[in-house]
């Protein structure tokens, strides 16, 4: 089977809805346990979102290696910034942070997702380089035309997810520095409310 473009595309649309499922996930550890996140946390967050962007562009610019270097380094940053909170907490005398999922915590596990998708990204560079272009005329049949339905809906979901990002880090932060941990409520809706008692 020859890999064109519109392989890749249905490849990057599903990158961009797992990336997405992780980004659901984190609001779910905010929104619903109440775990506020910390300077960590934020920057993984944004680690995410530069490994998303790639493929985002990939999705509605075109297949290009460019795309696929911006997500590889947007994962090499979220593997760094998870490696150094892994260090962090890993003297005897630190309490981990957050929940575990599965016995590993999020930062460990958000330094396994960040380095297999460096692989990833690299294994698509190579796919790319090979792929032929394919025909994205409005006429192909019906599947293509539920995965380019699918590729809106990914993206729709990633950008609406990136923007409810740094609307949560702006009101637990507001316009200070990421905090370090240890926040028990968002910033602009307690400390910057003018309206509270």
């Amino acid at each position: 089977m020859t890999i064109d473009s519109r392989h890749l595309k249905a490849i990057d649309a599903a990158v961009l809805l797992g990336i997405s499922i992780v980004l659901l996930g984190a609001f779910y550890y905010q929104l619903v346990q109440g775990e506020l996140p910390c300077a960590f946390c934020n920057l993984i967050r944004v680690g995410f979102m530069l490994l998303g962007s790639g493929f985002l562009l990939n999705l509605h610019h075109g297949t290009k290696a460019s795309n696929y270097v911006l997500s590889a380094v947007g994962a090499l940053i979220g593997s760094l910034i998870s490696l150094l909170f892994m260090f962090a907490k890993a003297p005897s005398w630190t309490t981990p942070t957050g929940s575990a999922v599965l016995g590993l915590h999020m930062y460990t596990w958000t330094y396994i997702i960040f380095t297999a998708a460096i692989m990833f990204c690299v294994v698509m560079l190579a796919l790319s380089a090979g792929a032929k272009s394919a025909d994205e005329s409005p006429d192909v049949d019906a599947l293509w035309l539920a995965l380019s339905m699918a590729r809106s809906a990914a993206s729709a979901l990633f950008i609406l997810l990136v923007a409810a990002n740094l609307v949560s880090a702006f009101l637990e932060n507001g316009f200070n520095t990421f905090r370090a941990g240890g926040q028990q409520h968002y910033q602009m809706l307690y400390d910057g409310d003018v309206m509270k008692p």
